[in-house]
């Protein structure tokens, strides 16, 4: 059996978004989504590498769902009519980190997530160091919690 077969299920009433998957479930009224994004990573192809995210706040404000989901394209199209706005995914040949914003129109697509380079400060660091790099909101994907 495929592992992204285990990816979950993702959907819309119109009024929430839903997600149901072995890691956890979540859901976020619409109201309080201020941002839409998508990311990939070089994880793929045995584990999901592409995920979509809903964000109510810059900090604990992350709801992440595969975008192997099961009902995702339902969901984007019911999440479509209540923002008025159409979604689309846009990273799907990515097979490398990348990010995208998909919602609200005036940040679309600009860069969701910023990548900065593990810091080395000492040689025992640059040996001992996995090389993991961190990741932030991007400047952009910042400025719309502030509107």
């Amino acid at each position: 059996m495929n592992p992204k077969d285990y990816s979950g299920e993702l959907w819309c009433d119109g009024e929430a978004i839903a997600y149901h998957a072995a890691i956890g479930d979540w859901s976020v009224r619409i109201s309080e989504v201020r941002l839409i994004g998508e990311y990939t990573n070089s994880d793929g192809p045995y584990v999901d590498d592409y995920f979509l995210v809903f964000l109510t706040a810059p900090e604990n404000g992350w709801h992440e769902a595969s975008f192997y989901a099961k009902g995702r394209d339902q969901m984007l199209e019911v999440l479509s009519r209540s923002i008025e706005a159409h979604l689309e995914c846009g990273l799907c040949n990515s097979t490398h980190h990348k990010s995208r914003i998909m919602w609200p129109p005036h940040c679309k697509d600009q860069e969701l997530m910023e990548v900065l380079p593990p810091e080395k400060h000492s040689l025992w660091h640059r040996h001992t160091d996995s090389g993991a790099s961190d990741i932030r909101l991007s400047a952009v994907a910042r400025q719309a919690f502030e509107k």
